[in-house]
């Protein structure tokens, strides 16, 4: 809203009417309308700013200089943000009037088809605003190319059709339609809260109080025989959450101390809402690791960050355990279909929905022999194509930490900086900038995590307070 700010107080000190303006600018009154309203602002690259001041100095008589006005203008559009109703208008306008695909748009970015659909109607914000706008910038600019297209698009940013046959000059174009040279002034970004809450919660997490609470050191794991069917069908996600803890039950009874291999793409926040559901996992999950099991958690890393990191920061106990090794795809799935896969020496549990209809979603548990190794198959090919997501290092695994922290420095530089210094009790963050994120605990027992994934490493090294 700075440029729309800019130039009202412009108006008012010359005391001229939006229309004087408009015809002496050369703007039409619409346009120069929703530049006053902040619905629209100009191009980064445009010749906007200096009509106006062209303008605005004709019209001061002489009281105002003209190059003084037009910096002044410059300057306060590229500091213009799109406040969030902005962006979700700018947003669903550009979408609508140039007939994207959500579900292209979405594969395109790496999203679920939710997620952009949730965007589109303002139900939710990109976590990094300014990220999303030029991905989605970039996309517009390379498949969005016919004449039609740059007409409509020259049209919504108010520039002329040929200053945008230029890609570069339609990324541009785009990236300022969206607002994306600055963050949302409203709220902060969609990322920040679940991921002040992460590290929060690993801050003020104490492991040896947790084993004594949850009375880690005294679970017994049963030996009562589960009883189910060699196969057995669950729809929907109510039965799909009875589903995981059927599997959970089969897994912790049977006498196989294979690795368990976790895998899902399917959305997080219908789960996350009941809140009872995530303490019987983690019941289940104690069991498995007091039972001497590795789960191995192929996360889901392509989708929006705040999910990322609300399900990081429920995991978390069993990363403190040394329990669980964690991993994820280099590249997206099919994000159009869904898929959940749970593989244990035994028991077996498979899922798929359609994105957007996760509720229709049909999930399936076996137990029979052929069922089960023909998924185990299938969860260590997708192991195999898997990369560490978080590397987890115990007191006793100094050594190993600081043999690859020596690598990385070797290859990468090792200019670290260091994040958020004394806001936290026991957690430091030393990173270094686009390679890696250390998180290290220094109560006992101490442990450090290592994160290289480059989404995961960006938030966290740009991390700021922030209030929730």
């Amino acid at each position: 809203m700075a440029f729309a700010k800019a130039v009202k107080a412009y108006i008012d000190a010359v005391h001229i009417t939006p229309k004087a303006l408009s015809d002496t600018a050369n703007i039409p009154l619409s346009t120069l309308s929703r530049y006053l309203s902040g619905e629209r602002t100009p191009a980064a690259n445009s010749d906007v700013p200096a009509r106006l001041a062209t303008a605005i100095a004709t019209l001061s008589a002489g009281q105002l200089d003209e190059a003084q006005v037009a910096a002044e203008l410059q300057h306060a559009l590229s500091g213009s943000a799109a406040d969030p109703k902005t962006f979700t208008l700018h947003f669903r306008t550009l979408v609508d009037e140039l007939g994207i695909s959500g579900n292209r748009l979405a594969h395109a970015l790496g999203f679920d088809p939710s997620y952009i659909s949730r965007i589109r109607s303002g139900a939710r914000h990109p976590a990094n605003m300014a990220q999303f706008s030029d991905r989605v910038a970039r996309y517009v600019a390379h498949n969005c190319t016919s004449d039609a297209h740059i007409a409509t698009l020259a049209r919504l940013a108010g520039v002329g059709a040929q200053e945008i046959a230029s890609v570069n000059a339609r990324e541009q174009t785009v990236c300022a339609y969206l607002g994306s040279n600055a963050e949302p002034e409203a709220e902060p970004p969609a990322a920040a809260v679940p991921l002040a809450r992460f590290l929060a919660a690993l801050d003020a997490f104490d492991l040896n109080a947790f084993l004594e609470e949850i009375h880690f050191a005294d679970i017994k794991v049963p030996t009562v025989p589960f009883q189910l069917p060699t196969t057995k069908s669950y729809t929907g996600i109510e039965e799909m959450k009875q589903a995981e803890l059927d599997f959970l039950r089969a897994a912790v009874l049977a006498r196989s101390t294979e690795d368990v291999i976790f895998y899902s793409d399917m959305p997080l926040e219908e789960m996350a809402q009941d809140k009872e559901f995530p303490k019987q996992v983690m019941k289940g999950v104690a069991l498995l690791v007091r039972k001497g099991v590795t789960i191995r958690n192929i996360h889901d890393v392509y989708r929006p960050i705040d999910e990322l990191f609300m399900g990081l920061e429920g995991w978390l106990p069993v990363y403190m355990v040394g329990g669980m090794e964690s991993y994820y795809l280099p590249a997206p799935t099919n994000t159009a279909f869904l898929h959940f896969l749970r593989s244990a020496g035994t028991v077996a549990l498979t899922g798929e929905a359609i994105a957007g209809d996760q509720g229709s979603g049909r999930y399936t548990l076996m137990k029979s022999a052929a069922d089960v190794a023909y998924c185990r198959t299938r969860a260590l090919q997708l192991l195999a194509l898997a990369k560490p997501l978080i590397r987890v290092y115990q007191e006793s695994q100094r050594n190993e930490l600081e043999a690859a922290l020596r690598h990385l420095h070797s290859t990468y530089g090792s200019n670290t900086i260091s994040v958020g210094e004394g806001e936290f009790d026991t957690l430091q963050i030393r990173a270094l900038p686009g390679r890696y994120v250390l998180l290290s605990k220094t109560n006992p027992p101490a442990t450090d995590f290592l994160i290289e994934h480059p989404a995961l490493v960006e938030a966290l090294e740009h991390y700021e307070p922030t209030l929730f």
